[in-house]
């Protein structure tokens, strides 16, 4: 079943820039509205605007993971939110089509994560780190020497570890350890942002080889990444040495996800899906027929669900058998979010695919490739290449409705404890909040 939606105005959009804050940091931004991706119109669509939507199932088994290697206190570490890569945060999100924000910089290939003071991390094509709190003011820019390809992940002690496509990992943090305070509100003023100058330092740099996937960190801090010349490490955590290295053959960058008992999940451009135990034993490398691009997200039961090129979505058990296969009518180089045994997927066919037990619950089409989606209580939020964020009803794939972000979406969202969510694009970082 496929689900058209319909356009309808729903008033102009609220698009601040946030060139004040840029300055505070000697960073120019051009606030002229970036080019429109085609498809993409200036007006919002509504669906149901009115949630006629039941409470949630129970979820099967532990949504996230353990968390014990994260930031304590931040609502989205890492992308996925947690160490299984689900997708799912108890935390609601905005109930209404408006832009609060939207800071042009080239960053749409590394998805945003929130600290536990509430600053937004994530890398840019320009090579530079960077650290802004929810009212647009840049607290930290690291330069590296080249673009990020991976998203970052926050460990337990506040450092900000990222891939870098010029062969290091990063660690970075806020150089002054500046709480974020009143001083850094809106309203607090232009004096109040000048006193707390942007001071962003890497805390490690560890040459590992070019890096476009995203770190996961395990229970007790262990760093988990793959290189581009098909390697996954484990690192200690802080990036002090090297536990183990396993070989896997990627060269496209999947992104590695933990299940239970710290056995790590991630696919390779070989075409198989590899799960590796805690010690550096590879326990199985599974055939799945075509290559891996996309993280794996591992369910409440331990099944792992990972996407292939040619279009497929598997279920894969936590013995390395695959359970069943689902064909969408595009590529997926997405990750999938994965809730109460339903399993949300967005391909290259244009749509948003809802899949349980290998069969359709239902489909939902845009009008660009489709990102990965996160779900935040009972809707469901996704970016495509057509420019626009939707929330969706993830029960029903009903249409809550889609806003404009002016540029092509193709990470994950991240989802704040306020209610806000971040997307990256290929020109900006918008945030879409109540």
């Amino acid at each position: 079943m496929s689900r058209r939606f319909v356009t309808a105005c729903f008033g102009s959009l609220l698009v601040a820039s946030a060139l004040g804050a840029a300055a505070a940091c000697g960073k120019s931004f051009d606030d002229n509205d970036p080019p429109k991706p085609d498809g993409a119109g200036d007006t919002s669509l509504v669906g149901e605007t009115t949630p006629a939507v039941p409470d949630g199932p129970a979820s099967e088994g532990e949504v996230c993971g353990d968390r014990g290697g994260l930031d304590p206190a931040s609502p989205w570490p890492m992308r996925g939110g947690c160490p299984r890569r689900a997708g799912v945060t108890s935390a609601g999100g905005p109930v209404t089509a408006a832009i609060k924000w939207s800071v042009p910089l080239p960053s749409a290939d590394s998805a945003p994560v929130i600290s536990g003071t509430g600053l937004i991390w994530f890398g840019t094509m320009d090579g530079e780190i960077y650290a802004i709190t929810p009212s647009t003011v840049v607290r930290g820019v690291a330069k590296t020497g080249g673009p990020f390809l991976s998203s970052p992940a926050i460990a337990q002690n506040g450092i900000v570890v990222i891939g870098g496509s010029d062969g290091n990992l990063y660690g970075a943090r806020i150089g002054n350890n500046a709480p974020l305070d009143a001083g850094d509100d809106a309203d607090a003023g232009d004096d109040a942002e000048a006193s707390a100058p942007p001071q962003a330092i890497i805390a490690f740099s560890v040459p590992l080889g070019s890096i476009a996937s995203s770190p996961a960190i395990g229970g007790d801090g262990t760093i988990y990444v793959t290189t581009k010349d098909g390697k996954l490490f484990a690192l200690a955590p802080g990036g002090t040495s090297t536990k183990w290295t396993v070989t896997t053959g990627d060269t496209l960058g999947s992104s590695p996800a933990i299940g239970a008992g710290g056995t790590v999940y991630v696919g390779s451009s070989d075409g198989k899906l590899y799960a590796v135990a805690p010690d550096g034993k590879t326990a199985w490398a599974t055939p799945l027929g075509s290559a891996v691009t996309g993280s794996p997200a591992v369910g409440g039961d331990d099944t792992i669900y990972v996407g292939t090129t040619d279009g497929k979505l598997h279920a894969v058990d936590p013995a390395g058998k695959v359970r069943w296969s689902y064909a969408t009518g595009g590529p997926i180089t997405t990750t999938p979010a994965v809730y109460a045994g339903i399993v949300y997927v967005g391909s290259e066919d244009k749509k948003l695919h809802a899949v349980q037990d290998g069969k359709q619950v239902w489909a939902y089409e845009t009008l660009g490739a489709v990102a990965s989606p996160v779900i935040a209580q009972n809707v469901l939020y996704v970016g495509a290449s057509d420019g626009r964020l939707y929330a969706l009803y993830y029960q029903t794939g009903s249409l809550f409705y889609a806003v404009n972000v002016k540029g092509r979406v193709r990470n994950t969202p991240a989802v704040g404890s306020d209610q806000t969510v971040y997307v990256t694009t290929e020109n900006a970082i918008v945030a879409v909040g109540p």
